[in-house]
């Protein structure tokens, strides 16, 4: 008896798996245009925001088929039937009224019958299913309807990836923006790690010139910078390492030395002649060590080397010059150790001087790496743009410096090219035989409080351009006569444009066409 209900399962157990087979051919078309649709859907969001191009949402769509696929398959595939759940579909199915139910029920001991009732039950179950036709009741084919859904999701897709997508540009620029974003990241965290280890840098002074790194580091660390965000940042730091080399260049200090020491023999003024103050320290801790070993004649030539520095440098560094002005008065009157003592604390002097100026040359040649990343990261995906490079003056990625042709001779010249759409016949950069202005005139801010009252806007720039300052290469006008504004140096108001411009651009205030052509404008007019 149990070797015959044995056959019993074999049976349920071969419909069971054409039943599968039925269902997958099913449910993998419906899971196909489930993938096709999820494809589509990343394909229309790419429309709406800047996010995939086109051969990455073909890949995407293919996986995201293949999953789809993979999963629906393994579901019915994997899933698990009872023996009575296959009974009961093969009695609906084959039409066996019931028979492989009560077939296994009473093996299963669901159903209590004597044991005759039992093996003739069985045995009418077992012919009864000799006698399915599996292959004809249970057919495997494809059904048109089905894959009717996976038709529609392809053909939408197709056509969502053949017509043009305005959004790709975009994405082109974007990771072309964060990948000269991710560059200039790493430089600036080389440049901070730099300054840190440079042991020619007190503590002071390598804090003053990280910070403005730091910041442009957190900037740029941000999630997602935009370029005009990203240059800004830098370019805010660029100003302020070169406001801090301005600062701490003792410029005027060399100038006073070296003219102080223009006709002096002796290594201390070959030394400030030629403005070396690293040299002029060295030169100085010697000289004061050797004063003993100076005979009347030479004692006399040092003082009235020192009396002459002293007096030169009394405007340009009074502390230096009253150190050796104390040094010229000790040897004068023969006070050896005074005058050594004076002249150890001037060498002293002139080291941290030299020291400031070693400072100011890092924060100059850190601007202009600034100034060469800020380049690149405003140029980021310009290639990308129709037009970008064609129409705009651009600005070269190499400190700055701009390419051939001009820049036009000032803020006039380059307004009316960009007004008449970038048709310059240049290519950006200072005019020839010339540079940017060195000043620009600003209008004094009218009183906005209060009630108001009626102001006559300053027009004199369109009637008569020469009131508004010198062309390149011409010297600064006088603001005389220029009734409410003043003239102002041409690098302390360019940031504040430029920054006002790459707010606007930030905030979509400027049409699409004309953003390359501002932010190739503001980077020829770089100072």
């Amino acid at each position: 008896m149990m070797s015959e209900y044995n056959r019993l399962p074999a049976f349920l157990r071969e419909w069971d798996g054409r039943r599968r087979l039925q269902e997958l051919l099913r449910y993998l078309p419906l899971g196909l245009a489930v993938g096709l649709f999820l494809g589509l859907g990343a394909a229309l969001l790419s429309r709406a925001r800047p996010w995939l191009l086109r051969g990455e949402l073909a890949l995407l769509t293919l996986a995201a088929a293949l999953i789809v696929v993979a999963v629906t398959g393994l579901m019915v595939m994997a899933r698990r039937r009872s023996p009575g759940d296959q009974a009961r579909f093969a009695d609906r199915q084959f039409g066996l009224r019931e028979r492989m139910t009560a077939a296994v029920e009473i093996q299963s001991g669901q159903l209590t019958v004597d044991g005759a009732m039992a093996t003739r039950q069985l045995n009418d179950a077992l012919r009864a299913a000799s006698a399915v036709d599996a292959s004809r009741q249970l057919p495997l084919r494809l059904h048109l309807s089905d894959w009717l859904p996976a038709l529609a999701g392809a053909i939408l897709l197709a056509a969502a990836l053949w017509l043009p997508n305005p959004q790709e540009a975009a994405v082109l620029e974007q990771r072309a923006v964060a990948a000269a974003v991710a560059e200039q990241s790493q430089t600036l965290t080389e440049l901070i790690e730099e300054i840190k280890a440079a042991d020619t840098l007190t503590s002071e002074q390598q804090e003053a010139l990280t910070q403005p790194l730091e910041e442009a580091l957190t900037a740029l660390n941000q999630p997602n910078p935009s370029r005009e965000e990203a240059v800004a940042a830098l370019s805010a730091a660029e100003t302020e390492l070169r406001t801090l080399s301005r600062e701490m260049d003792p410029a005027s200090l060399r100038d006073a030395l070296a003219a102080a020491a223009m006709d002096q023999p002796g290594e201390l003024a070959e030394a400030l002649r030629v403005g070396q103050l690293d040299q002029a320290a060295a030169a100085a801790g010697d000289l004061a060590a050797s004063l003993s070993d100076l005979d009347a004649a030479a004692r006399a030539a040092l003082v009235e080397q020192l009396t002459g520095a002293a007096s030169a440098l009394e405007s340009a560094d009074a502390e230096l010059a009253e150190t050796l002005d104390r040094a010229a008065e000790a040897l004068a009157a023969d006070d050896t150790e005074a005058a050594q003592e004076a002249l150890d604390e001037a060498a002293g002097q002139l080291a941290e001087r030299a020291q400031a100026a070693n400072a100011a040359a890092r924060a100059a040649g850190t601007a202009d790496q600034l100034s060469q990343a800020r380049g690149e990261v405003a140029q980021g995906g310009a290639g990308e743009q129709p037009g970008g490079a064609e129409n705009g003056a651009g600005a070269s990625s190499a400190g700055g410096q701009t390419g051939e042709g001009g820049a036009g001779q000032n803020g006039a010249s380059q307004s009316g090219s960009a007004s008449t759409g970038g048709q310059t016949s240049g290519t950006g950069g200072p005019a020839p035989g010339g540079g940017h202005v060195e000043n620009v005139f600003v209008p004094q801010r009218p009183n906005l409080e209060g009630e108001g009252e009626d102001i006559e806007l300053d027009v004199q720039c369109l009637t008569d351009p020469a009131l508004c300052g010198p062309l390149a290469g011409q010297s600064p006008s006088s603001a005389e006569g220029r009734p409410g504004g003043s003239l102002v140096p041409y690098d302390q108001v360019f940031g504040n444009y430029r920054d006002a411009a790459f707010e606007a651009l930030s905030q979509g205030n400027i049409p699409i066409g004309l953003q390359d052509l501002v932010r190739d404008y503001f980077s020829a007019l770089e100072p």
